[in-house]
């Protein structure tokens, strides 16, 4: 990849804008319910710190390094000669001295200081980015775990009309007691994964509570259905490569190493020193006023420091291309995920379907006499699979799909970008 994909990134980004209208977003979790978490996470309010910090390292960058320095001698001569005469004369010279930056290195220190400018706002929003793809983790694992509890609720209520039936039955003379055993080892068995279900959601529940203040009022009562993903790959990857903000750091840290080197070359040549003094001799009578210059003497140490940060370019440039071919990678599997998901899920949606009215009819044949209490409870065993299958498929489709959104900016794309709090 070359510098010069960032000068199309105005355009590719308009071109992702012209079709974002037409992307469909279901509501998992409102947008003003996870702004207000959001605002509590201690992780934005680090990143909110260190934004302020790399603002104040620029404008540090593009000034001076080198501070006025005042120095001052003080001295008594001894005019006394061997009989004793003569007197000591008191003398002092003061005087003012500073290093100044040659011209060349005032540019590479404001080139330094503009690429602090443009990496601190594209770290702040990927710190954005990632605190927000949390959030939807965590809120998408109480999801997945809140639906299981809910279907297994649903399962017991089942296996317990089972229970009834087989009861019936046993108590007509029309079934063994092994067959009322059999049906009750079930619903202990339910009951188990019931408990644990419940525990796991409110693992997942309390994570929310502790990380973000979630309350019980923003529990959603039913999931919306999947939708299929909105145009094709090249779509995505235009979008998303426009507004990537891995890019914009990665190209950010090549102009910062390219300042470095340009300062390290200009190093090469040391800062000089200059500086003005006065002062007094002989009892007064010499009045001392004049100028100072200094200038370092350069070792070999400073062109090695050009090879060193010259190397530093190279290695950030090529960063710089294998990000780009990493986010293609990236992008290429998000999609494909989120495709693929929605494809499971709907044929795990038609599997349970069928599965569940399949257990309806061998539960209504046993209440007839047909069929024996092996084939009810297998029936009713393959229906909580297909239903448990469905039920995770239907929350990674939609994981996956909000993943996609998320990347693309087109999920909470003001608060992404820093534009609201």
């Amino acid at each position: 990849m070359t510098l010069r994909y960032f000068s199309l990134l105005p355009l590719l980004l308009s071109m992702g804008l012209t079709s974002a209208a037409d992307v469909a977003i279901p509501l998992v979790l409102p947008e003003s319910t996870a702004l207000r978490w959001l605002t509590s996470d201690p992780a934005l309010v680090s990143a909110d710190n260190a934004l302020a910090a790399a603002n104040i390292e620029a404008s540090q960058q593009a000034l001076s390094p080198y501070d006025w320095v005042a120095n001052g001698t003080y001295q008594r001569r001894d005019y006394s000669s061997s009989n004793g005469t003569g007197s000591n004369s008191n003398e002092w010279n003061v005087g003012l001295e500073r290093t100044f930056r040659l011209p060349n290195k005032v540019k590479a220190d404001e080139a330094s200081a503009k690429a602090i400018r443009l990496m601190a706002p594209a770290e702040y929003k990927q710190a954005r980015r990632e605190a927000a793809e949390a959030l939807l983790n965590a809120w998408f694992d109480w999801l997945a775990a809140d639906a299981r509890k809910t279907l297994l609720l649903s399962q017991q209520s089942s296996i317990e009309d089972n229970v009834a039936v087989v009861g019936k039955r046993v108590k007509s003379g029309d079934a063994a007691v092994l067959e009322q055993r059999l049906a009750s080892a079930e619903l202990i068995a339910i009951q188990r994964q019931v408990n644990e279900a419940k525990n796991a959601e409110v693992t997942a529940w309390t994570f929310l509570a502790a990380r973000y203040q979630a309350t019980e009022e923003a529990k959603t009562t039913a999931l919306p259905e999947p939708i299929a993903v909105p145009q094709d790959l090249s779509w995505w990857q235009t979008r998303m490569l426009a507004v990537n903000d891995q890019l914009t750091l990665a190209q950010a840290q090549v102009a910062s190493a390219e300042a470095l080197a340009q300062r390290a070359k200009a190093e090469q040549r040391p800062d000089p020193t200059f500086g003005v003094f006065t002062g007094r001799e002989a009892y007064g009578s010499e009045k001392l006023i004049g100028v100072t210059a200094s200038i370092p003497i350069a070792s070999k140490r400073r062109s090695l420091e050009v090879e060193r940060q010259q190397a530093q370019v190279s290695v950030a440039r090529q960063n710089l291309t294998l990000t780009e071919r990493e986010q293609r990678a990236a992008i290429q599997a998000s999609y494909t995920a989120a495709t693929g998901y929605f494809e499971r899920w709907q044929l795990a949606q038609q599997a349970a379907t069928t599965l569940f009215d399949n257990a309806k009819l061998t539960q209504k044949a046993y209440q007839l006499g047909e069929g024996d209490v092996q084939l009810l409870l297998l029936a009713r065993r393959q229906a909580l699979m297909a239903a448990e299958d469905a039920s995770s498929a239907k929350v990674a489709a939609l994981r996956s799909y909000y993943r996609l959104l998320l990347n693309a900016k087109l999920l909470w794309s003001d608060w992404l970008n820093g534009t609201i709090d």
